[in-house]
């Protein structure tokens, strides 16, 4: 009887032949492996169908190794997405927390707002988030102040002009976070801090300062 690591050997080969691949589907043995099944979908010479039927079968960490992975078919990693969205609220937020550092970008736009600090801190991290994706965090009211303020800090993120922006506006970012990002801010960014509801009396002004000194009009 082949092993495990025997049948992985073996789905590594991108040629592997379409009739091994159904042989692998009838094995009983090699259906019994959790790795070999996310193997199996994973391999793009799967018949479509088959893969999709396995995805279902996965645990959640194969279903996010399948999300992230560009090679894998974009029907098989939807498919995977959907299961992932649809197991989120029974996980738990270690896993939360694991999942929001590793999956693809599916699964990424619905757990970016999730309710706890601790998962949109690891989405920051996740190398499939992008500027698009993490600006309506950074906007969104609801937003712990936390977060906002690790956006700001955060050395891939906190220098992106429409993150800055939308910081700035936002009333929940800490005041000592805000004036510190004002030294940076375009004049563009400023006058819609000026314009913004809910910002401050302090800010705004100390955004007029800055204004002033750079001889722009208010």
């Amino acid at each position: 009887m082949a092993s495990e690591g025997d049948y992985l050997r073996l789905l590594r080969r991108p040629d592997l032949p379409v009739e091994a691949l159904e042989l692998l589907l009838e094995d009983r043995h090699a259906r019994s492996l959790h790795t070999v099944r996310r193997a199996i979908a994973a391999h793009p010479r799967t018949p479509r169908h088959a893969a999709l039927t396995l995805v279902s079968s996965l645990y959640w960490k194969d279903l996010a190794r399948l999300s992230a992975d560009s090679r894998v078919h974009p029907e098989v990693r939807r498919v995977a997405d959907r299961d992932l969205s649809r197991r989120l609220p029974e996980m738990a937020l270690a896993e939360k927390m694991d999942l929001a550092r590793s999956v693809g970008r599916g699964t990424l736009l619905a757990i970016r707002f999730d309710p706890d600090p601790r998962v949109l801190l690891a989405v920051l991290d996740n190398r499939f988030s992008t500027e698009i994706d993490i600006t309506p965090v950074a906007a969104r009211r609801q937003t712990p102040p936390g977060v906002l303020e690790a956006i700001a800090s955060h050395p891939r993120w906190g220098l992106r002009p429409a993150l800055r922006s939308a910081l700035l506006q936002n009333p929940g970012l800490p005041t000592a976070v805000a004036l510190s990002l004002l030294s940076r801010a375009s004049a563009a960014d400023l006058a819609g801090l000026l314009a913004a509801p809910g910002v401050s009396r302090l800010l705004k002004a100390c955004a007029e300062r800055v204004l002033a000194q750079r001889g722009e009009p208010l």
